[in-house]
């Protein structure tokens, strides 16, 4: 709809003002001014006061036979013609500025981020302090001032008819393959939703059919640029302080981009220590149900007879203590994430320690299964990616339940039935094993085994 070329020279303030205001709902933060012949529109809860007076308004004051083409400066102008473009920009922060002659609009858009802070869930001793935020522009220049060069690519798309969300795909062009940009390039244009705020929506669309996490999210601007680096696909977007990574593999969530500031021998040991926790958080009540249930005689003689007698006096049998203490314990995490962080990890620690001495001293639950469970969960913890600690805890109970029906042939065929769907993942068409299967020799060195550079 053109509608500004059609009625150029017989348009008024007034009537422009009202068109807006009905297709703004009369919003009462639509605001009109007019100066000098020179209509003024924009939108007072996206727009910094400050700006407009520096931009518009002291060019209109000081030229009094302005010209709009001439005297209107700032960060961003742009002359249009199309009233439904008029209208995109005034939602995106800018003004509408307009007389007989000429429309423009003029970025004066308020600040309504957040500064760069440090970051949060994915932390490290070494490394870089900063972290995005909810600014797609803040974000971009985060990335781009790491990888000063013209091959960096990004693609701007708006998702949802609605909500017209800003989400930007970056790769770095003859690194990157070709088929990943294919892939995300046709999923974006058929992308049909009403409404996407955040890009988390993107994050469930690719990653909503395994409990392992096949996308990884990171609010940390050198992990995404590690990931550029590698020849993998960034998503960034409005409203939303991290970044997807595409594609993502098991070896990925388990090694952090951390372990690059820490010395090859010392990081050496802590992924080792990481492959040894990935297991037992899953199998080790499994593990203890199996053996002690099923297999008695696979255990030494004292150490049977500890568990015996930490055992007595024990109304249930082993297995629903476990189930107990595995949900006492989800309970509690879920807890501490709900709670404010200046106490809730105080709050929680302080709830398991009292429930667990009044569990042992009312004789509900064994020690030896207060310290199996426990292990299970800090074992758990290790790991930065909400989403790869809800995927163990759903295995964990899986591999339980087998154990409990079947003892140690059931614990087995539960980490056979793991490992199976482990090797039919695939991230954007890539086998989620990777680099062990396929073996690939530069990606491994990469992330399983870290080497002195000579």
């Amino acid at each position: 709809m053109y509608f500004y070329n059609k009625i150029t020279h017989n348009i008024t303030g007034d009537f422009m003002y009202n068109y807006l205001l009905k297709i703004f709902n009369n919003s009462s933060d639509l605001i009109y001014k007019e100066i000098d012949n020179i209509k003024l529109i924009y939108v007072d809860s996206l727009c910094d006061s400050n700006k407009i007076n520096d931009y518009i308004l002291k060019a209109i004051n000081n030229n009094k036979r302005i010209f709009l083409r001439d005297n209107i400066t700032g960060p961003s102008v742009i002359y249009i013609n199309d009233i439904n473009k008029a209208i995109d920009y005034l939602y995106n922060g800018f003004a509408l500025i307009y007389d007989d002659n000429d429309m423009l609009v003029c970025e004066v858009k308020a600040n309504l981020y957040r500064s760069i802070d440090i970051p949060t869930s994915e932390s490290s001793i070494n490394g870089p302090k900063d972290c995005f935020n909810e600014s797609i522009l803040i974000n971009l220049g985060l990335i781009k001032r790491r990888i000063k060069t013209n091959k960096l690519i990004n693609v701007d798309y708006e998702l949802g008819s609605i909500t017209k969300n800003k989400v930007s795909i970056l790769f770095i062009d003859g690194i990157v393959k070709k088929k990943y940009v294919r892939t995300i390039k046709k999923y974006f244009n058929k992308f049909k939703f009403n409404s996407m705020c955040e890009i988390e929506v993107l994050s469930q669309q690719f990653d909503n059919k395994n409990f392992f996490p096949t996308v990884m999210k990171t609010e940390r601007p050198d992990t995404a640029v590690n990931a550029l680096l590698d020849g993998k696909i960034v998503i960034i977007g409005d409203n939303t302080p991290y970044a997807l990574i595409l594609p993502s593999f098991l070896i990925d969530f388990i090694n952090p981009i951390g372990d690059k500031y820490v010395k090859s021998n010392n990081v050496n040991f802590l992924k080792i220590i990481r492959f040894i926790c990935f297991v037992l958080t899953m199998t080790l009540p499994g593990i203890y149900i199996s053996l002690t249930n099923f297999s008695p005689e696979t255990v030494p003689l004292k150490l049977l007879v500890s568990f015996q007698n930490g055992r007595s006096g024990v109304p249930f049998p082993s297995y629903i203590e476990c189930v107990f203490l595995i949900l006492l314990c989800s309970i509690l995490r879920e807890s501490d994430i709900r709670f404010p962080s200046s106490y809730g990890s105080s709050i929680s620690i302080l709830g398991a320690l009292i429930l667990g001495e009044a569990a042992v001293n009312a004789n509900v639950v064994s020690p030896i299964m207060i310290i199996i469970v426990g292990i299970t969960f800090i074992t758990g913890l290790i790991f930065d990616s909400g989403d790869m600690i809800d995927g163990l805890r759903f295995y964990r109970f899986l591999v339980l339940l087998f154990s409990i029906l079947f003892g140690f042939y059931g614990l087995i065929i539960a980490c056979i039935g793991i490992l199976v769907k482990l090797c039919s993942i695939n991230s954007l068409g890539e086998p989620y094993l990777f680099p062990l299967s396929p073996f690939n020799k530069k990606y491994f060195s990469k992330t399983m085994i870290k080497r002195n550079k000579q």
